[in-house]
């Protein structure tokens, strides 16, 4: 499972139930689908490595600063 770390920004009001909670942050399988595809495409379409790229995809996706997702 990928797990993201999420840095709280201070002005943000919680309310008291949230605030055991850390806020989630949405990666869907459509997104590393897709990075994984363009990741497969850039390597020249080349078969039998389906699995590295998925991987591969969840750890750049992960890596990403939360604005850009």
């Amino acid at each position: 499972m990928l797990v993201s770390k999420v840095q709280k920004h201070p002005k943000v009001k919680t309310s008291p139930a949230s605030k055991s909670a850390a806020p989630e942050i949405s990666v869907t399988r459509d997104m590393i689908r897709d990075r994984a595809f363009q990741i497969y495409e850039s390597r020249g379409s080349e078969p039998g490595l389906d699995t590295q790229d998925w991987l591969r995809a969840e750890i750049q996706i992960a890596e990403r600063p939360i604005a850009s997702r």
